[in-house]
């Protein structure tokens, strides 16, 4: 029997006409049919308002606003003003959520509801159509921790840095969201904030909810990398400082949490580094053949030398959290040296 609650999905949208059918296809189907569906195009210049007009014309559940482009936080954020539900969801029009991924949300919730849980996550597959060389993959709570695929589970806190490990507990597409407990704390996206606005989103919302983490432990939403970037993350000025910024703040939650373990700490720290070296790289493929590229090689060298860098990536070193390769050429500080051996790995790897 479904259950009384509505559920909101909001599905921002930009110059999506190439992959939006197949994210409505999908969030039409979905099993369970108590839901709304509030589409916000962030000023598309191609035919994405069209085609959703045309998929509203024939479910009411849709309703479509626009606004001129913004950015994807603003988008959600007039999303999250339009959701009329009792929980909210969050997919990217560039995806594809499994007919049964809300559904599975409101099974647990049915049976957690006497629990205190802040919000309920999905495992993922991770879809590559970008590179055909590089497999999918699926991303759930390994089986040697003693977990069973398909199972739920409440989660302590502190194992927030697992699910970071994973891939899992960083985005907001994966999760059901109290929308109430939202706006009571008037949770938002950060708009001025290109890298991490979800991570940032679910500490902001994580430090104002209380309760257990929600677990289902299946793959129900397809995040796909593809060769168009739609609202996807491009390289602006301050992405290494907002990096920095909101990995410091996570490492400080994870490290209030009841229970956490060192292993906790270095699995965040791990992450930590992997991010800051992908916001470097994005900075030094930008600028590096540029008239900016001695200022920048100038920056690289002192982001690579810092005490901060260096005792965080010795950390995780220790803790088997990097691979011996990566961590030498990352320690001498020549971030040159680095992107040529990484040039290498990525030949041989195909």
């Amino acid at each position: 029997m479904e259950s009384g609650f509505l559920v909101s999905v909001v599905i921002p949208t930009y110059n999506a006409e190439k992959f939006i059918r197949e994210c409505l296809d999908a969030t039409i189907g979905q099993t369970y049919r108590n839901i709304e569906i509030i589409i916000v195009d962030d000023g598309s210049t191609d035919s994405t308002m069209n085609i959703c007009t045309s998929y509203a014309e024939k479910d009411k559940r849709i309703k479509i606003f626009t606004h001129p482009n913004s950015g994807v936080s603003s988008t959600r954020n007039r999303g999250i003003r339009h959701a009329k539900g009792d929980y909210i969801v969050f997919f990217d029009a560039d995806d594809r959520p499994e007919k049964d991924l809300i559904q599975s949300y409101m099974l647990a919730n049915d049976q957690w509801i006497d629990r205190d849980v802040a919000f309920i996550i999905s495992g993922m597959y991770f879809d590559n159509v970008y590179n055909k060389h590089v497999e999918n993959t699926v991303s759930i709570l390994e089986s040697a921790h003693g977990y069973i695929i398909g199972e739920n589970y409440l989660l302590s806190r502190s194992a927030a840095a697992t699910l970071s490990w994973l891939k899992l507990f960083n985005f907001v597409t994966n999760k059901l969201y109290d929308l109430t407990k939202i706006r009571q704390n008037g949770i938002v996206f950060d708009p001025d904030v290109n890298i991490g606005e979800d991570l940032k989103f679910n500490l902001d919302y994580l430090e104002k909810v209380g309760g257990f983490l929600g677990m289902i432990n299946k793959p129900l939403y397809h995040y796909i990398k593809r060769s168009d970037g739609s609202l996807s993350i491009s390289y602006h000025e301050g992405d290494i400082e907002d990096t920095k910024d909101i990995y410091r703040r996570l490492i400080a939650w994870e490290g209030a949490q009841p229970g956490v373990s060192d292993d906790n700490m270095c699995l965040i720290k791990g992450i930590y580094i992997y991010d800051w070296v992908s916001r470097m790289t994005a900075l030094y493929e930008k600028h590096h053949r540029s008239e900016y590229r001695r200022m920048v090689k100038r920056k690289l060298r002192g982001e690579l030398r810092s005490k901060e860098f260096k005792d965080t990536i010795y950390e995780v070193y220790r803790a088997k959290k990097i691979s011996k390769i990566r961590y030498y050429s990352l320690s001498v500080g020549s971030f040159e040296l680095f992107f040529f051996l990484r040039g290498i790995y990525q030949i041989f790897k195909g």
